[in-house]
């Protein structure tokens, strides 16, 4: 009787197995039907959190930036995207810019110069060949450089090509040199009391067809510009009666040029003693 029993258990778990297998087969394997996988744990997915996108603040541009836009006219979002070298051509033209003034008189006639001159050097800026000083001079004196153009209509103005030839022929080291003899730069940084002097000597010397010469010093050429003015402004002062703003503008100008030709005096005597030094130690060194 046992033996009968193990028997009939045994062909009813094998009935059941049969059963279990078809059920599957029919239904799928995926989910636990009548529990007949009761019991057995399903292995469970890791669920991996995904990280946020970093959040990017928005650029907002500054004092600078909004002169990039004033006076060259280019989009900043634009030159952010834009790569030159190991600089995008917002950090390039940022550069530029940052020194640059505000027009006081003629605004418009000011900003269409400058952006025309912009246009025939956008190049050279791009790819930062136009010295600095250069650009900032022009734009922070575009006022001087296009006086008396009014004959060529609204916004018609442009800076001299010939004004570029001498800032060639100079070369900016001394450009500098002749901007810091003009007038003592006292606070440091940009001396732009210095410059605005050598924009007006500069444009003396195109409107009156002055050349420099590349043997002779700069100096000279700047300091005949100063005498020549200066004769101007006491000869104006002659024909003055009254004490009025315009004479006094007159004086204002004479003790400028005075004061420009007593520091290149003084730059001349001291090269002059530096050559008589140098001839000194030369003969001690015979």
């Amino acid at each position: 009787m046992l033996e009968f029993w193990k028997n009939e258990w045994k062909l009813f778990l094998e009935d059941l197995n049969s059963f279990k297998s078809a059920f599957v087969k029919i239904f799928g394997g995926k989910q636990d039907y009548l529990m007949l996988n009761d019991g057995v744990e399903e292995p469970q997915t890791e669920v991996v959190p995904q990280e946020a996108e970093p959040v990017v603040p928005a650029y907002e541009p500054d004092g600078i930036d909004h002169k990039v836009t004033a006076y060259f006219g280019e989009n900043v979002e634009e030159l952010r995207k834009n790569v030159s070298g190991e600089k995008t051509q917002h950090d390039v033209l940022r550069e530029y810019a940052q020194f640059f003034k505000p027009y006081c008189e003629s605004q418009e006639m000011c900003n269409s110069a400058f952006r025309k001159y912009y246009d025939r050097h956008a190049l050279k800026i791009a790819t930062e060949e136009l010295p600095i000083e250069q650009a900032r001079i022009i734009q922070n004196n575009v006022d001087l450089f296009i006086k008396g153009q009014e004959v060529f209509g609204e916004n018609g103005q442009f800076i001299d090509s010939r004004v570029d030839t001498i800032f060639d022929k100079m070369g900016i080291d001394q450009v500098n040199k002749v901007v810091n003899i003009l007038h003592d730069n006292t606070e440091g940084g940009v001396n732009v009391q210095g410059e605005r002097l050598f924009a007006e000597v500069l444009t003396y010397m195109v409107d009156n067809g002055i050349k420099v010469e590349k043997d002779t010093p700069i100096v000279n050429s700047v300091k005949s510009v100063l005498e020549e003015k200066l004769n101007e402004v006491h000869s104006n002062l002659r024909n003055h009666e009254d004490w009025n703003d315009e004479y006094q503008a007159l004086l204002s100008q004479e003790r400028k040029y005075l004061y420009a030709l007593n520091r290149i005096e003084q730059y001349e005597t001291e090269q002059r003693i530096s050559e008589f030094e140098e001839k000194l130690n030369d003969m001690d060194a015979m």
